[in-house]
C-alpha cells in the first residue's frame, strides 16, 4: 500500500517541508517541497525567548503546511525543531500553541541527532566515501566526521547564521574586521575538537540554503550549464572568491550579487564563516555541495526501516537511485535489465578494442538501465527527451561529469542522430570524454536492438575478434532474426568506431 509522508524541520531562520509518496513496489517520489523565511529566532536576545512576531510568521506558515498536507491526504507527519525551539525559555508555551492550532505535535531534535539526520540525509544521496559535513542552521552549526560510509565523530554548535549575525556583525554595514571576529571565534570552538585536526586535506560537505549560496553564485559567474545543486563541487579559492564577495560593504550592496538570495543577503557573510573557517582548518581542497540534508535524512530513516531493510544507510546510492528511477517513470524493468546485461557482456567481451576502464563501465551499466527514459514523455524522438531528463532526474551517485557523459550516451541509443553539441557543456566535458561515449555507444545500439521485442529472446551472447571484424553469435532458445536485424543497422557505426566488419549470427 503507498503512503504519503510529510517531513517538517522548524529551523531557526527557516521552516521548510518535504512531501514524499512512497508507491506500493517501495520507490519513492518528492511530490512538492516548500519554504519559508520565517527567522523564528529573530531577537531572542539572552532570554532566549521566542517572540511574538517570529512566533506569528511561523504559525501563519505553518497553517499554509497543513492545507498542503490536506490536499495531499498525507498519510504520515514527522514535525521536528531543531535549535530555535530547542533553547528557548517559552519553548512548551510555544508547541503547545503549535498543537492546538495546527496540530503538529513537534518533536523537539538534540544537536547531536540535527547532525546525525543531516549524515544521513549526505550518505544516501551522494557517493562520498569521507569527508567532513557541516549544516550550518541559523541558530546552530553541525559537524560530523564520515569514514567508509559511517559517521566517527559528530557535534553540534549553538551558534550559526542569525546568531552569528546579531552577535558580531549587525544588519546594515559588513567589515572585514567584523568578519575576523567572527572567524576567530569560530576557529577557538573548533579547536576544541581534537579528532578535527587528523582529518586535514578531507573533503568538506556542505548541507543548507547559506552553503547553497556560495554554489548558486559560481553558477551564475561561469554560466554553468546543469541545474541541480547536489554535488555541485567547488575549489577552495572558488569558495575564497565567492566568500570575499559578501564579507565587505552593505547589506543592499551583497543584495544585489548575482547568486545572493535577497532575503539571506543580510545573514550571508556570518552564516559562511563557518564553512570557510572550517575548510582552512582542515586544508581542504574542495567544497561539495549537498542538496540534502536534515529532512531527507528523516525520510530515509522512515523509509528504509519500515519500508526496505532494518538499516540507515543505503549499500549503493547510484543503482538504488537508478531502480527508483525506474519505477518511477514507468520503464519496462526486464527489457532495462536485459539491455544492460547485453551492453556489460559486449563491453566486457571487446576490452581489447576499448581499452576502457571500470569508471566507463559503470556510466554504460547506468545509461543502459534508463536508456529509455524519454519513454515518459512520448516515443517518437524519446532519446532526446531522455538526454534531458538524465540531466535533470535525481540520479544519486554521479558528478557532473558523469551525468553529462550518460545524458549523450542515453541520447545516443537510437539511430537518429541527438544534434546535441557536447560544446555546449565543454567545464564538464572534453573531446576525449566523448571519445569514450562514442566508444560506448554502439554497445548499447546494439544490446537495445538484441532486445528489439522486449522479451528476452536473446539469452546472452560471444564475442570473437580477429584483425578484420568482430562476430557476435547470440545465445537463443527462440528466433531471433528481428533482434539481429535490428543490431545489424550499425554495422558501419561499428566499423567506423574499431575499424572492424560486425556479424551477428
Amino acid at each position: 500500500m503507498s503512503q504519503k509522508i510529510a517531513i517538517i524541520d522548524l529551523g531557526s531562520n527557516s521552516v521548510r517541508m518535504l512531501l514524499m509518496k512512497v508507491f506500493e513496489d517501495g520507490s519513492y517520489k518528492l511530490l512538492d517541497e516548500v519554504k519559508d523565511m520565517v527567522r523564528l529566532s529573530q531577537n531572542m536576545g539572552d532570554e532566549k525567548t521566542l517572540k511574538p512576531l517570529p512566533i506569528k510568521r511561523t504559525m501563519n506558515t505553518l497553517q499554509l503546511f497543513l492545507k498542503l498536507i490536506k490536499v495531499h491526504q498525507v498519510d504520515h507527519i514527522i514535525p521536528v525543531a531543531t535549535a530555535a525551539v530547542r533553547i528557548a525559555a517559552n519553548q512548551k508555551e510555544f508547541l503547545e500553541k503549535v498543537a492546538l492550532e495546527t496540530g503538529f505535535q513537534f518533536r523537539v531534535i538534540t544537536g547531536e541527532e540535527e547532525a546525525y539526520y543531516g549524515y544521513l540525509g549526505v550518505v544516501n544521496t551522494l557517493p562520498v566515501e569521507r569527508g567532513v559535513t557541516i549544516d550550518i542552521g541559523g541558530g546552530s552549526t553541525e559537524i560530523t566526521w564520515i569514514e567508509d560510509n559511517q559517521k566517527k565523530e559528530l557535534v553540534s554548535f549553538d551558534f550559526g547564521a542569525v546568531t552569528l549575525t546579531e552577535r558580531f556583525i549587525g544588519r546594515e554595514v559588513i567589515t572585514k574586521e567584523k568578519v575576523q571576529q567572527v572567524e576567530d571565534f569560530i576557529a577557538k570552538e573548533m579547536d576544541k575538537l581534537d579528532w578535527l585536526t587528523s582529518l586535514e586535506n578531507y573533503p568538506v560537505i556542505g548541507i543548507g540554503g547559506t552553503i547553497r549560496t556560495l554554489a548558486k553564485m559560481d553558477k551564475h559567474r561561469i554560466d554553468f550549464p546543469l541545474e541541480s545543486l547536489h554535488n555541485y563541487q567547488m575549489t577552495i579559492k572558488e569558495v575564497e572568491d565567492a566568500y570575499g564577495q559578501v564579507t565587505s560593504g552593505t547589506v543592499q550592496e551583497i543584495r544585489k550579487i548575482s547568486g545572493v538570495n535577497k532575503e539571506r543577503a543580510d545573514l550571508i557573510a556570518a552564516g559562511l564563516a563557518p564553512v570557510h573557517s572550517l575548510m582552512k582548518k582542515l586544508k581542504a581542497k574542495q567544497l561539495i555541495i549537498s542538496g540534502n540534508g536534515l529532512r531527507e535524512g528523516l525520510f530515509y530513516e522512515q523509509y528504509l526501516k519500515e519500508i526496505r531493510y532494518p538499516k540507515p544507510v543505503l549499500e549503493d546510492v547510484l543503482f538504488d537511485s537508478i531502480d527508483n528511477i525506474i519505477k518511477n517513470f514507468g520503464m519496462n524493468e526486464k527489457h532495462c535489465y536485459r539491455v544492460k546485461t547485453l551492453a556489460l557482456a559486449l563491453y566486457d567481451q571487446t576490452v581489447e578494442l576499448h581499452n576502457l576502464g571500470l569508471d566507463e563501465r559503470k556510466l554504460l551499466a547506468v545509461a543502459a538501465l534508463i536508456h529509455d527514459l524519454g519513454m515518459s514523455i512520448d516515443y517518437y524522438n524519446h532519446h532526446k527527451h531522455g538526454f534531458y531528463l538524465s540531466l535533470n532526474a535525481r540520479i544519486h551517485g554521479l558528478s557532473n561529469r558523469q551525468r553529462v557523459m550518460v545524458a549523450f550516451l542515453v541520447g545516443s541509443h537510437r539511430e537518429n542522430s541527438l544534434k546535441k553539441d557536447w560544446r555546449d557543456y565543454h567545464m564538464l566535458v572534453n573531446e576525449e570524454d566523448m571519445k569514450k561515449v562514442e566508444k560506448m555507444s554502439i554497445f548499447l545500439k546494439i544490446a537495445e536492438k538484441l532486445d528489439r521485442s522486449e522479451y528476452g529472446s536473446i539469452e546472452g551472447l560471444n564475442c570473437y575478434i580477429t584483425e578484420e571484424d568482430v562476430q557476435i553469435m547470440v545465445k537463443s532458445t527462440t528466433t531471433s532474426e528481428l533482434e539481429i536485424s535490428s543490431a545489424m543497422k550499425f554495422d558501419k557505426d561499428f566499423k567506423k568506431i574499431y575499424g572492424r566488419s560486425l556479424y551477428i549470427v
